[in-house]
C-alpha cells in the first residue's frame, strides 16, 4: 500500500515539475446496503469493483481482512441503473468459504 502511495506522489510531483496538470480527483463516497455501510470492516479491508457476474452492471468484492474471506455484494440494479447492493454472501468454491492471508 505505502508503494503505491509513493508512487501516486512521485508521479504527481514529476507532472508538475514537468508543467502538466496534475489530476483533480473528486472526494470519496461511502458505498451503502440495507447493511449499512459496506465493507463494514475496518480500514485494512480491500473492495474491488467490477462486474464480476457478467451482467453487465459494477458489483462488488470485499476482501476482509479479520479474517482473510471474500465477501460478494451483487448489485441488483440493473445495467445504466444507479447501484443498490444486496446484503454480502461469503465467497465459496466447492461448498469451502474461500480465506486468504495478509501479507
Amino acid at each position: 500500500m505505502y508503494r503505491k502511495l509513493i508512487c501516486i506522489c512521485l508521479g504527481l510531483l514529476l507532472a508538475s515539475a514537468a508543467g502538466a496538470q496534475a489530476p483533480n480527483f473528486d472526494y470519496g463516497i461511502f458505498l451503502t446496503n440495507a447493511e449499512g455501510y459496506m465493507p463494514n470492516g475496518n480500514v485494512y479491508d480491500i473492495p474491488c469493483l467490477g462486474d464480476w457476474d457478467c451482467d453487465g452492471d459494477v458489483d462488488v468484492l470485499v476482501g476482509v481482512f479479520f479474517n482473510g474471506n471474500i465477501w460478494y455484494y451483487q448489485n441488483t440494479a440493473g445495467a445504466g441503473n444507479p447501484p443498490v447492493f444486496a446484503n454480502h454472501t461469503v465467497m465459496q468454491a466447492d461448498g469451502i468459504t474461500i480465506s486468504v492471508t495478509y501479507g
